[in-house]
């Protein structure tokens, strides 16, 4: 097993990332253990005390590897506090049984101290009480044990045994520590990276679906989100003959097509400040004024308008030419919110959107077509050649005219 996969043992789906990095410390906690306690068992096992018997020493160094292998059972079945616990505990058992038999020192301090340390780290952010009374008993146990041990009179007088103990206990120690530390630290700047890093997409695709103004209000809690616009210009633009098209492509060449395209308006929509609405199947919606001020709403469309109609003439679809589109532009108020929870949806609703849907529906190919509405704002500065009433279906005949160009 490696050793990434040993320390995620436990970590499932849906848990926090400070969950995830609890997980994670306890398992290095617990293999650290069980190797620190199987390395010093050996080193110290020719210097036990004659009156422990080999199979009494054994059976506390199984017992204490049991501890801590028992542990990272439980962390990795999902009973989290059970195994930080279970590791604390069989660190201070630990303690205790070698001191009761080898004698306690400066070493035992050291070790306890390493235990407090431990128990900061794993315990989780509910159980501040646990982790600093275990920290505040460690400390009154240190200063008790140096003042009835003090580290000086046991490096004088002690053998080269005890000297090696107390060094190995200290180094020993200090690693633990300093690699306990740093790997939560590292734990927490991977966090934070990937946390960073997965708002920054969620932005990135919050703001490829919604106008940023939107997103903003949507990231700052408000929902659900609905606007009365009194005026804003309503573009559709849609491909002229798409059944033949997509009888005689493969959905390769129509979604390659349709990408090169759309992708092409989506620039010219961001340049002159319009929001793309949507798309549906070969139909483009977007709307200007949303966040502008006075009549300049309209000449945005306009623009906008004119400059994918000049663009189509560079796109052509496999087998069948160059690409032709109508347009229509309408002015006017209407609703504007997000539905959808799961999956955001910004939208339009009104009498504007579907008169503007009429005036693209209706027009000639290749032709921007504009309402008496879109007309009395561009008169002063646009091109506009007059086509008379057309039937518009559930309304009264209204009169329309053919946006051609931009004065000079």
């Amino acid at each position: 097993m490696g050793w990434s996969k040993l320390a995620g043992l436990g970590i499932a789906d849906g848990q926090s990332r400070s969950e995830q990095r609890r997980i994670r410390t306890i398992n290095v906690v617990a293999t650290v253990a069980f190797v620190a306690t199987a390395f010093f068992a050996v080193l110290f096992l020719p210097s036990r005390p004659q009156s422990l018997p080999l199979w009494v020493y054994a059976g506390l160094l199984v017992a204490y590897l049991a501890g801590y292998a028992m542990a990272l059972v439980l962390n990795r079945r999902g009973s989290h506090d059970a195994a930080a616990a279970l590791v604390l505990f069989t660190g201070l058992i630990n303690i205790v049984a070698v001191n009761f038999t080898v004698g306690f020192g400066t070493g035992t301090a050291v070790f306890l101290t390493a235990v407090a340390i431990g128990a900061v780290f794993i315990t989780d952010e509910e159980s501040r009480f646990v982790r600093w009374f275990v920290v505040t008993l460690t400390i009154v146990v240190f200063a008790i044990l140096v003042l009835i041990d003090p580290p000086v009179v046991r490096a004088v007088a002690g053998t080269w045994t005890e000297d090696l103990l107390i060094v190995s206990s200290f180094a020993g120690t200090v690693v633990f520590v300093v690699a306990v530390v740093w790997y939560q630290r590292r734990l927490a700047d991977r966090a934070e990276i990937e946390l960073s890093e997965a708002n920054e997409r969620s932005e990135r695709l919050l703001l490829n679906v919604l106008p940023a103004h939107i997103a903003a209000r949507l990231q700052a809690g408000e929902y659900p989100i609905a606007d009365q616009m009194t005026e804003v210009t309503v573009l559709f633009a849609d491909i002229v003959g798409s059944t033949e098209i997509t009888d005689h492509l493969t959905a390769s060449q129509l979604v390659s097509t349709l990408d090169r395209l759309f992708s092409s308006s989506d620039d010219i929509v961001d340049t002159h400040g319009l929001e793309k609405i949507k798309t549906a199947g070969d139909s483009y919606f977007a709307v200007a004024g949303l966040t502008q001020d006075g009549h300049n709403h309209a000449q945005s469309a306009a623009d906008a308008a004119l400059r994918m109609r000049d663009e189509i003439r560079h796109h052509s679809f496999p087998k069948m030419g160059v690409v032709h589109m109508r347009f229509g532009l309408h002015t006017g108020p209407v609703t504007a919110g997000v539905i959808g929870k799961r999956k955001f949806s910004y939208d339009l609703w009104g009498d504007t959107v579907n008169t503007a849907s009429r005036m693209e529906s209706t027009s000639p190919v290749d032709m921007i077509q504009v309402s008496q509405q879109v007309y009395d704002l561009l008169k002063d500065s646009y091109i506009l050649e007059p086509r008379g009433r057309v039937e518009i279906k559930g309304k009264p005949d209204l009169s329309t005219y053919a946006l051609v160009g931009k004065r000079d």
